[in-house]
Parts: structure tokens; C-alpha cells; sequence
């Protein structure tokens, strides 16, 4: 039978264990996130440049975390698809995202979304910016952009340009290349990089533009011949090859890669996160993976990045209605 002493005392401990319980998740959930697989998802296709960086980060962050994070390709409508996935995910940081500048594009390109893309998603952490490269098949009969656009003016509409889809970047890129320089080419969208590649190469499809880990390996093969880059100046990679500047003057474009959540992330995951994902990008092997494929490294804080997504995406919306670019 249990003394008075007791049963005071053992109330007692019962009441400090369930106060401790009551607080024990403001302190654990950074201690304890992850406690199992974390799923990145990227919304375009496999083989693609986005993609690419997703499979070399989620190495790293899993090693970071001491978890698997494993890729999930959902492409579709430009990023609507796998943007949607996202939003729709627990708010627990065990589904984040890995996007392109597509993220900032489609917002503006489809009307009817059942999701506000700045106010449902969270932007955690930014990767990198590349330039694009513009090419053609090997036997194309323009060698750079200042003879491709010679020939697009000499019969306007007649060439054809492929892009991994209606409101994404490669189109874009290519929307405001052709506003920007006076001529015209028929634009021919595909569901991803994949499949657009193929047809470039066998001459279905004169040009496009491509992030440089998605055409490397044809380029050295001779398959594809680079026409221009997107960046203002010639890239390491590729120092015989001239900006499209040089014959469009003014034009600029940089893709960029960034990790984003569901809104509403707890912020002790967000911090955990971005300060992970700041570290692999800051660190010389992955700096060298990067170079691999001309993307340059950027870390930045929580707010930074916010506001950097929040610029772009103003930047883009002006991009949009200035060259008229639609979904369709």
C-alpha cells in the first residue's frame, strides 16, 4: 500500500512528465527532423539540366541529414504539375521541392491554377544560375546565331525551334531572343527535354535551347553544334562560342536552381535546411560538379532567397508580357 509520501510523489513526477511532454516539441523537432526519407521533388523530366542538379544534391543532402532524399519526377504544364504535388504535401519537411526558373515563368503563363505558386510554396535555399546554350544539329546549316538569324529573317517562321514546353524557360529564352532580334521561328513544345532532344538531333527540329548537363555529351559526340550562349559573355566550357549578345544586343538570360517547401514549413526544418544546402553548395567538390555543367554556385540565407524568388518572378512576368509569350 502506498504511503501518502508516495502517492504526493508520484503525482508530482506524473505532472513534470507531462509538462515536459507539453514542451518537448518547440526543442525537438530540430533535433529530431529527419527521422526518415525526405522526397525532393523537381518538376521536370529526367535527363534534364534541373534534374541533374536534383540527383547531386539529394546525394549530399542525404548524407547531411542521415536520410535517403530521393527524386521524384513529376513534369508537366511547364511546372504545374510537380508545383502542385508540392503544395498539396504535409507541411512537415519530408516533401521539398527542387525547381528551375520555370517556377517564376508559369505563374504567369497559366490563368486558372488551383494554387498561388508565391503564396503556397516557401523558397529554402538557391543552388546555382546557368546559361543556356543554343544548338542545332550538326550539319545545320547556320554555324552561330548571327547566321541563324539571317536565315530566319530570309523566310520568317520557317525554322523551328523545339522547347522542353509551353511556359517554361527554354521557351521563354527563346521567345525573348526572337523579340529581342527581329525574327521569327516557329516554336515546337515537347513534354520535357527528353523527348525534345532526340528530334533536334535528327533534324525534326532545327534549334532549342538547353541547359549545358543536358546536351554535353552530344555536343562531344558532334551530334549538336552550339549556336550561342545566353550568358553576356563566353563561358570556360565553351570559349569559341559567342554570346547571342554579340548580335543581340542587350539580350541576357540566366536559368537558376533553387530548393523550395510547401508554405507553412516549421522554421526550425527551413533553417535546418537551408543552412544544409548552403554547405554543399559551398563545398569544392560540388563547386566542381556545378562548373561541370556552367551553373555557378550561390548560397543564401532564408530571406534572401525569398526575396531573389520574388524578383525573378516580377522579372519574368515582364519578360512574359513583353514578348507576348503564351502557353499555347
Amino acid at each position: 500500500m502506498l504511503t501518502q509520501f508516495q502517492k504526493l510523489f508520484s503525482s508530482g513526477c506524473a505532472s513534470l512528465v507531462l509538462a515536459l511532454t507539453a514542451f518537448a516539441p518547440l526543442g525537438a523537432l530540430a533535433d529530431e527532423y529527419p527521422h526518415k526519407a525526405i522526397r525532393l521533388i523537381t518538376p521536370n523530366s529526367a535527363g534534364s539540366s534541373t534534374d541533374n542538379v536534383a540527383r547531386r544534391l539529394s546525394e549530399r543532402l542525404g548524407v547531411a541529414l542521415g536520410q535517403p532524399v530521393f527524386v521524384d519526377n513529376l513534369p508537366g504544364a511547364g511546372g504545374v504539375l510537380g508545383t502542385e504535388a508540392l503544395v498539396r504535401a504535409p507541411k512537415d519537411g519530408y516533401t521539398i521541392g527542387l525547381v528551375s526558373s520555370n517556377h517564376v515563368i508559369f505563374p504567369h503563363m497559366y490563368k486558372n491554377l488551383r494554387f498561388d505558386s508565391q503564396k503556397d510554396t516557401t523558397p529554402i535555399a538557391t543552388v546555382g544560375t546557368a546559361p543556356m546554350l543554343l544548338v542545332a544539329r550538326s550539319d545545320f546549316a547556320a554555324n552561330n546565331a548571327e547566321q541563324l538569324i539571317a536565315l530566319a529573317k530570309q523566310k520568317p517562321g520557317a525554322l523551328t525551334m523545339a522547347s522542353s514546353g509551353n511556359g517554361t524557360i527554354l521557351h521563354l529564352v527563346g521567345e525573348l531572343m526572337q523579340s529581342m532580334g527581329g525574327f521569327q521561328l516557329t516554336h515546337v513544345p515537347y513534354k520535357g527535354v527528353a523527348p525534345a532532344l532526340p528530334d533536334v538531333v535528327s533534324g525534326q527540329v532545327d534549334v532549342g535551347f538547353f541547359g549545358q548537363s543536358s546536351v554535353e555529351g552530344l555536343i562531344k559526340q558532334g551530334r549538336l553544334k552550339v549556336l550561342g550562349v545566353t550568358s553576356t559573355a563566353r563561358i570556360p566550357q565553351l570559349p569559341n562560342v559567342a554570346p547571342i549578345a554579340a548580335v543581340v544586343p542587350g539580350f541576357s538570360f540566366e536559368g537558376w536552381y533553387a530548393v523550395i517547401g510547401p508554405a507553412g514549413l516549421p522554421p526550425a526544418v527551413m533553417k535546418r535546411l537551408n543552412a544544409e544546402v548552403n554547405t554543399i553548395v559551398a563545398s569544392d567538390g560540388f563547386k566542381v560538379l556545378l562548373a561541370q555543367d556552367g551553373t555557378v554556385p550561390r548560397t543564401m540565407s532564408l530571406a534572401q532567397t525569398r526575396d531573389f524568388v520574388d524578383a525573378e518572378y516580377l522579372k519574368h512576368g515582364n519578360i512574359v508580357r513583353s514578348t507576348g509569350a503564351t502557353n499555347q
